[in-house]
């Protein structure tokens, strides 16, 4: 039956749950809320599936949103007390904008009176994009939802019970992280990362810092193989037994493996407006208060290209973050710019902001790691503890900074510092010590 609400959200990750949570605040009517998912789950804290699920220390309903920033646990429960409806298992097939309506798969209709927020977030890259041989044999995995992170967390026990291997085809954010989690729950001496990359996490890391990552890899067991490209998956029955790679010289090898992780990168769920809306970045193009080009329409979290001030150049252009606190930023301001009776929200501003865990270490990064600003590094990179590295700008303006093992106090310094512009740190800086290196910089502020 078609069904009207005052406001839709249409997708169910972490931008959709904290978009929720934003209307409650503002105190919406009951049954004027719906939310979309494909999922069979309402929304919950996608970070804890390459984290704490491959442990087996996190599983639904525990790290249901908006537990990740310090809220409640918004089970389903929680939805059905506040008045809204969630519709899980739904597929939207047709987004019509002009008639303020969804089809989803079903063929049931949703329609919205006064706004849509878009949530879709991003779909991971798979390798049968690129015809890759074998892309296409069961065994190899991505992770994006529970669903996958499930399918993988069998597959490692499997490949623990048959003594298997595993191959990881990426050295980035999915790469490590999931890594770290299969060596620390049996499959330590049977990883290997390969990565076309000289090293780990490559568009951030310097050389210095991810050699203390990858020194740690090694020393739990997990092989990188460096400047190789896969080229190839070979199988048995239909399941993946094999990686073949050629090296940085042109020479092909070929790795054992019953289970593949795939992280090569993540594209942007737009499909469903395209010729409607506006694009860019890869995304669904909007301004400082999230809206679209079509009025009432609005897109958060990893789907929303935005308008981004470069802490390194003052120069602002539209950008995409693919990071939990930007989906929760994102969308209580545009759950602001939709509730606000008077003047609207200030314009929404975003300090890029990463973070990761991988075995016992902990990591922050705030900034840009701007190719033509300066890397100064601080700390003891061969104890392990504290440290980091400043990227400073011209006059010794910060504008990136990496913390590894830091409190959160110091963590906030460094953020504090970043937003700010803190000059002169290029002049007189001990950078012996983590902890000393992060006091001098709070003492500029």
């Amino acid at each position: 039956m078609p069904a009207t609400y005052k406001t839709v959200i249409l997708g169910g990750g972490n931008a959709s749950g904290y978009a929720a949570k934003a209307f409650v605040e503002a105190g919406i009517e009951k049954d004027s809320l719906a939310i979309i998912t494909e999922e069979p789950f309402v929304a919950y804290e996608r970070p804890a599936l390459s984290k704490g699920y491959l442990l087996g220390a996190a599983r639904l309903p525990g790290f249901h949103t908006c537990v990740g920033g310090g809220g409640e646990r918004q089970a389903p429960e929680w939805y059905a007390e506040k008045g809204i409806t969630y519709l899980t298992n739904s597929r939207v097939t047709k987004a019509d904008l002009a008639s303020r309506t969804l089809i989803l798969a079903s063929g049931d209709t949703v329609s919205y009176s006064q706004s849509l927020i878009i949530a879709t977030g991003a779909r991971a890259v798979k390798l049968t994009e690129f015809g890759v041989p074998g892309a296409d044999l069961s065994g190899i995995h991505y992770l994006r939802d529970v669903k996958d992170a499930e399918s993988l967390v069998a597959a490692v026990a499997a490949a623990k019970e048959a003594s298997g291997k595993a191959v990881i085809v990426g050295g980035g954010y999915i790469g490590m992280e999931c890594a770290a989690g299969l060596a620390s729950t049996g499959l330590a001496g049977a990883t290997t990362i390969v990565m076309p990359e000289d090293r780990l996490m490559a568009r951030l890391l310097t050389p210095q810092l991810a050699a203390v990552y990858e020194r740690l890899y090694g020393d739990k067991g997990v092989t990188m193989v460096k400047g190789a490209k896969v080229t190839a998956f070979t199988g048995t029955d239909g399941k993946v037994t094999g990686v073949t790679y050629t090296d940085a010289a042109g020479a092909s090898h070929q790795l054992d493996a019953s289970l593949v992780v795939v992280g090569v990168g993540a594209r942007a769920n737009s499909d469903l407006f395209t010729g409607q809306l506006e694009m860019a970045a890869g995304g669904i193009k909007v301004d400082r208060m999230m809206a679209t080009s079509v009025p009432g329409v609005y897109a958060v979290g990893d789907v929303a290209a935005f308008p981004l001030t470069s802490v390194a150049t003052g120069q602002e252009s539209h950008v995409r973050q693919e990071h939990v606190t930007h989906c929760r930023s994102s969308a209580a301001q545009a759950v602001k710019a939709i509730t606000s009776t008077s003047a609207p929200p200030p314009a929404y501003e975003y300090l890029p902001f990463f973070y990761s865990r991988v075995f016992n270490l902990s990591w922050v990064f705030y900034g840009e790691a701007a190719a033509d600003a300066t890397p100064v590094h601080f700390g003891d990179l061969n104890e392990a503890k504290v440290f980091g590295c400043l990227w400073l700008g011209a006059g010794g303006r910060l504008v990136g900074a990496f913390l590894e093992g830091g409190s959160g106090e110091e963590a906030a310094v460094l953020k504090s510092a970043v937003a700010a512009g803190v000059k002169g740190l290029d002049a007189g800086l001990d950078t012996a010590s983590g902890s000393g290196t992060v006091a001098a910089i709070k003492a500029k502020l």
